[in-house]
């Protein structure tokens, strides 16, 4: 279908929009114009029962009006059960840029506001404790949401483009996780307080710390038998992310801080470092070992430190490589650990977004497209796999396990967040950015991350507030003792 002038020239400025609020405004005024909004006021739907929805919006508002606690904790309960797996569903936001059917946000508004009725009135014959064991089991049930940052040398620069957006939007996840240049990102996120990330992100971003990469020279690559200087890259950690042990970031910023790493000695699991399972290594060790790819810089011993303040290593016989070759996304762990139960994958790594850049497209070309991406991905890992146990025991062993490792991960996520492709961005991903490469890194993520916006804040909604229900009543009790 042609498109019109007017279709044209918004397409253009949701390009060129340099905010959230422009941007979504722009493509409010693209859907409208393309039809879309009218599909967003209408509550049909083949993905959810759109008229039981309704009627259990207009029973939650009644029941609320009218104060009648004990039936709205019921009917909240059972409605939210009912559907929110039908809510949950990406395609609901597939269709229009601007966020996916009205019913929806009326849905969430009104559980939101029996969530906080609940928490803030008195429930008759319940006591404040019993109100309080209930949120938290309920929210134990429901999970929590975690921003996960892939690896992508250069690339991964734009995750805070990515950050950024989230954070402007009142959505960034407590809970992070990153391997490589997204555990440098992730870092540099967990080891700052709220003011201090608002200071960051509006003020400190053209500042950073821009040289992690310097090639040794040839001479020194044979000596090192590795390409680059670890040292270069961890000053860039320093001046970026600076020092602290995962319990410290955390007590600092309340923010969790996961790190993706792997050990050099075959037939070990990768791990990762977090404020629970290994709160006194220092996350700038940690980080350095994240982005240790095997020939390009050397495995890393990681170090801890004391209560008494000593540095000491961790691990001592132990060295350690970057988590993306066995867990670039380490969704499970974060599931068992954290209680994660939605991801939002920000994902930049160079063999992999050639692979993903039709998940949001349609029609004959994208199912091409993804046609031809899994047979590829299904195919190179089973090839690697047949070479594994071809060459078993042999000097190729290692190699070929590690190819393997990273042919068989999955690296997407509930919501995916993709640096866009482009064949002549590769020609950098090696180098350091010019201030004014930095900053096109981080329009990048932004733009990336605001067509997504609509979705996380709907699919987060819930998880969002709990906490905020939990802390009230925690607040209530304490004054009462």
């Amino acid at each position: 279908m042609l498109k019109g002038g007017k279709q044209r020239q918004l397409e253009t400025a949701l390009a060129q929009a340099s905010t959230y609020q422009e941007w979504l405004s722009v493509a409010q005024a693209l859907d409208a114009e393309e039809g879309l909004m009218d599909w967003r006021s209408s509550d049909a739907s083949a993905f959810f029962h759109e008229q039981l929805i309704r009627e259990h919006i207009r029973q939650m508002k009644a029941l609320r009006l009218s104060k009648e606690l004990e039936g709205l904790a019921v009917l909240l309960q059972e409605s939210v059960y009912r559907h929110l797996g039908e809510l949950n569903n990406p395609e609901l936001y597939q269709y229009a840029r601007s966020g996916t059917k009205h019913i929806v946000t009326e849905y969430l508004d009104e559980v939101e506001q029996v969530m906080r009725t609940l928490c803030e009135q008195s429930i008759p014959n319940m006591s404040e404790q019993r109100k309080l064991e209930l949120f938290e089991q309920a929210e134990r049930i429901y999970g929590r949401p975690a921003l996960m940052l892939s690896g992508g040398a250069a690339f991964g620069i734009y995750h805070l483009g990515v950050t950024k957006a989230l954070w402007e939007a009142d959505l960034l996840p407590q809970t992070l996780a990153g391997s490589s240049m997204g555990a440098i990102v992730a870092a540099a996120i967990c080891n700052r307080s709220d003011a201090e990330l608002d200071v960051y992100f509006s003020q400190q971003m053209e500042s950073i710390h821009r040289h992690a990469l310097r090639w040794r020279s040839p001479k020194a690559m044979w000596q090192h038998r590795t390409a680059m200087d670890e040292q270069q890259v961890f000053d860039h950690i320093i001046a970026n992310a600076g020092s602290a042990t995962f319990l410290e970031a955390y007590q600092h910023s309340g923010r969790i801080l996961n790190i993706s790493v792997s050990p050099t000695r075959t037939h070990q699991k990768p791990r990762v470092l977090n404020y629970l399972t290994s709160p006194d290594v220092l996350v700038e060790y940690a980080a350095l070992a994240s982005c240790a790819i095997p020939a390009i810089f050397p495995p890393v011993a990681l170090q801890a430190r004391r209560a008494d303040g000593r540095q000491v290593p961790y691990m001592s016989t132990e060295t350690w490589i970057d988590g993306t070759v066995h867990g670039d996304l380490p969704r499970e762990r974060l599931a068992r650990l954290h209680n994660v139960n939605q991801t939002i994958v920000s994902q930049a790594n160079p063999h992999v977004i050639p692979f993903i850049t039709h998940r949001r497209q349609r029609g004959v070309r994208a199912f091409g497209k993804y046609v031809v991406s899994s047979v590829i991905h299904t195919g190179s890992a089973e090839l690697l796999d047949i070479g594994r146990h071809m060459f078993n025991k042999t000097p190729l062993s290692p190699l070929l396990d590690q190819a393997h490792a990273v042919a068989a991960q999955t690296y997407l996520g509930d919501i995916n967040i993709q640096f866009p492709f482009s064949p002549k961005a590769y020609l950098r991903v090696m180098a350091n950015p010019t201030a004014a490469g930095l900053a096109n890194y981080i329009r990048l993520g932004e733009q990336a991350t605001w067509p997504q916006i609509p979705m996380i804040r709907d699919l987060t909604r819930i998880s969002r507030v709990f906490p905020e229900c939990v802390a009230m009543i925690k607040g209530r009790i304490a004054a009462t003792v």
